[in-house]
Parts: C-alpha cells; structure tokens; sequence
C-alpha cells in the first residue's frame, strides 16, 4: 500500500533548452513545446507534464536535486535547434573569449542554454570586457562555466561608477584611446 500523494500544481514555460524549471530542477518536454505552456504537477517523488488543452500526460519524470536536468533521450534534439545557433552566434559577437559559450555548448548540448544566456546577461550588464577577462580565465584553467565566470567577475575590484559602463550605447574607453591615437597620427 502506498499513503495518498498531495501533488502541487503549477503552469510553466518551456524555455529554450526544452524544459520547464520545477523547484529549481530542469524537466524536458516534448519536441516542439518550446515556448508554449504547459501544466505541471508534482511532489517528491514525480514531476508530470500534461497538455493544457487536453491534460493528457505528456512526460513523467522522477524528482531532481536543485540544478540539474532530467531529459529523455527521445526528446533531445537531433541538430542544434536555430535559437540555439542564433545564442551562440550573439556570445561569438560578444568577444572572442565570450566563445567560452560554444565550449559551454559542446560539452553539456541544450542543458548549457541557461548558463550560456547567463553569460550573456553579465556581459550586459557588467560590459563585455570584463566578463571577457574572466572567459579568458576560465578558458586558462579548462573550465566552461559559468558560475566560474560569475564568481571570477565578482571578486574583480569594482571600476569607479564614472569608469563603468553603463549604456550599451557607450563604446569601450580602448575604442575611443585608439581613435584619437589614429587622429593624431595622421595630423
């Protein structure tokens, strides 16, 4: 005998590595959900998908520790879907060492589409060249991740707010020194 279960229930996305985030554990979804939502129950033990139309059952998986993924092999794509090139396409054009991204990618496939769009965001919001130097740190030591990336990038002294940049709109202070070397040069 088994005592009754209390699931818990819940509507969620599925994001762009093709699962929904339950308690901070990774679920795939079927081909072909990414972006739509689905209904999710579940308790310790289980995590189920069904349709919201139908509420057929679409995966079953059983719990997952905080962070990692749980994905059927039917269900991992074939070829890198185009959001996934066209994310990687974005951190080449980041910086060169920003292509820790395609390491990212190459090791862990669709499950490395959060942390690589976590990259992304840093280098957004902090400026690309500091989040380049960390890449290049990590890339130094062999690792592709980004929570070294992150972790790196904080314990880096902060610059001055003035020395910051804050805009994307504003270029990097190595651009414009080499501009005016270029002018002078030429006078």
């Amino acid at each position: 005998m088994e005592p009754f279960r209390y699931y818990q229930y819940g509507k969620r996305t599925v994001n762009l590595d093709g699962c929904v985030e339950v308690d901070a554990a990774y679920y795939g979804a079927p081909p072909g959900w990414i972006g739509r939502h689905v209904q999710v129950q579940w308790d310790r033990h289980q995590v189920r998908l069904l349709d919201p139309q139908t509420g057929q059952l679409l995966r079953e998986h059983l719990h997952q520790s905080r962070g990692r993924h749980r994905i059927q092999n039917e269900d991992r794509p074939k070829q890198t879907p185009l959001t996934t090139l066209q994310l990687l396409s974005r951190a080449d054009k980041a910086g060169a060492q920003i292509g820790i991204c395609r390491g990212m990618h190459q090791k862990d496939s669709e499950t490395a589409v959060r942390r690589i769009l976590g990259v992304l965001s840093l280098a957004k919001k902090y400026g690309a060249a500091t989040v380049e130097d960390a890449c290049a740190a990590a890339l130094e030591v062999g690792i592709y991740d980004y929570h070294f990336v992150r972790r790196y990038r904080e314990r880096q002294p902060q610059l001055p707010l003035s020395l910051r940049q804050v805009d994307p709109l504003i270029r990097q202070l190595t651009l414009y020194r080499d501009l005016i070397e270029n002018k002078t040069k030429e006078n």
